[in-house]
């Protein structure tokens, strides 16, 4: 059943690939279970790890060295892969970014570096990563797309497209710092969408 879930995954990305690449992915990944609160990906921390969700909400946080005040940068949820990118730079070895559960996760964890590794010796993998890439790339630009040019009413009617029950899922005030607004801005942008 779990080889169904990766190959109908992988296969999203790269149309028709074969059951053999499909395995051989497979056998650098594992299934991790995390409590709400966990933190996958730490900062100031080189990661060689990569992860899908499988099930769950997982925050791309930022944290203000001053305030120390946490800030949502990103919110990955169902089939989706990441890691800390900035971390798989050589020159970065202070990376702020932290990834942490937003609710109870279901994921799949895999060896980058092997990935990488087998990417050179199978072109179907190599593919797979390209399209990986470009999707991060994607997710990134609408999200620099949304801050710029949507006010938070657009945010949050984009935010609940991708995550319908996301108030049941997670506290108000992350949904309000993914927002860029404050949990009474929130409250009044909710009561005024329910109202209507």
């Amino acid at each position: 059943m779990e080889i169904d879930l990766i190959a109908s995954l992988l296969r999203s990305y790269v149309k028709g690939m074969t059951k053999e690449t499909i395995s051989l992915f497979s056998s650098f990944i594992s299934l991790k279970e995390f409590t709400k609160d966990h933190i996958i990906i730490k900062n100031n921390t080189k990661t060689k790890k990569f992860y899908i969700i499988k099930s769950g909400i997982v925050g791309s946080f930022a944290q203000d060295q001053v305030s120390e005040k946490e800030y949502i940068r990103a919110m990955h949820n169902d089939r989706t892969i990441f890691t800390n990118i900035s971390s798989l730079d050589e020159n970065n070895d202070k990376s702020l970014n932290y990834y942490k559960c937003l609710s109870n996760c279901v994921v799949y964890e895999g060896d980058y570096e092997n990935f990488i590794k087998q990417t050179h010796l199978n072109h179907e993998l190599s593919i797979l990563y390209n399209r990986i890439l470009e999707d991060a790339l994607l997710r990134s630009q609408r999200r620099i797309d949304e801050l710029s040019f949507m006010d938070a009413t657009q945010r949050y009617v984009a935010l609940k497209k991708n995550i319908p029950n996301i108030e049941n899922l997670i506290a108000q005030y992350q949904i309000a710092s993914y927002l860029s607004v404050t949990p009474v801005q929130l409250s009044r942008i909710r009561k005024k969408m329910y109202s209507q």
